[in-house]
């Protein structure tokens, strides 16, 4: 079994170089602009903020300051729903068309250099240990879910003992 030494030295090795780095640069469905520009890109037609955060699986909060600084910036429209004043549609203009498009050129050319160097098997033995690696961190995460219901569960049964362990006393 592999001691908590040898997996912090692997931590420390692994971060020594870098990976998100690289992996930030070639992330086009990242989270932030480079995702809504490209999602509204594919959409037909405006997207409700609401879609835009269903997508993104983040807060319609987080989604409504990024499109508020996207639109700041040009590189989209924000309008409100004519049947529902309520909800902010968004559209893709053609200045972050320009954005998305340099940014698919920067993707292209490092991933290009990256599969070229180590050759497409070896990029996709990569990708499979990546999906292992996320299966193994999800099925913890579930555990440890899990393992905090329980917990919760148990101490509010305590909880609960005591109070009425309480009340029995007082009568």
């Amino acid at each position: 079994m592999i001691t908590d030494k040898e997996i912090l030295d692997i931590l420390i090795e692994f971060n020594s170089i870098k990976p998100l780095s690289f992996l930030q640069k070639i992330d086009i469905q990242g989270m932030g602009i480079g995702n809504v520009l490209g999602f509204l890109l594919r959409s037909e037609g405006p997207v409700s903020a609401g879609e835009i955060s269903e997508y993104m699986n983040v807060s319609t909060a987080r989604v409504a300051v990024l499109i508020k600084k996207m639109a700041e910036k040009g590189l989209i429209t924000r309008e409100t729903d004519p049947e529902d004043r309520r909800r902010v549609m968004c559209s893709i203009t053609p200045s972050g068309r320009g954005v998305l498009e340099e940014k698919e050129k920067e993707i292209l050319l490092y991933s290009r250099a990256v599969i070229e160097h180590f050759g497409t098997d070896r990029v996709q033995e990569f990708i499979e240990s990546c999906r292992e690696i996320k299966s193994v961190v999800e099925k913890v995460e579930e555990q440890e879910k899990k393992a905090g219901a329980s917990k919760k569960s148990t101490a509010k049964k305590t909880s609960d003992k005591k109070s009425s362990n309480s009340k029995k006393t007082k009568k």
